[in-house]
């Protein structure tokens, strides 16, 4: 039996230093309606009804951050992508809420 790889927690700060040193894919695990109202550029939605297609299409060693309202609900999606062997999965503390209250916050574009 394979050893569970575990997700790390970040901060809007660690997540800055993260997207300065390589390219990340970004999730956004709101619902549709948050995501479409107030998304951080340059992520991609995502819920239960399309984590298949982002897993299966999405390569392993791809580094992922994954956000939701308040850090939470991304741990749980964190944890799922850590479970499939990706090497590099991060959940934002704090969620959206946390990033827009940073003073300027990048794009992930």
């Amino acid at each position: 039996m394979r050893n569970r790889l575990a997700f790390q927690r970040i901060n809007p700060s660690g997540a800055e230093l993260l997207f300065a040193s390589c390219n990340v894919l970004v999730l956004d695990v709101r619902d549709s309606a948050a995501f479409h109202q107030d998304p951080i550029p340059g992520a991609q939605h995502m819920s239960m009804a399309n984590i298949s297609a982002v897993i299966s299409t999405t390569p392993k060693t791809v580094p992922v951050l994954i956000y939701c309202y308040h850090g939470h609900a991304s741990q749980e999606y964190a944890q799922i992508f850590s479970d499939f062997g990706f090497l590099e999965v991060y959940s934002l503390d704090g969620g959206r809420a946390a990033w827009t209250d940073k003073a300027s916050p990048p794009s992930f574009s």
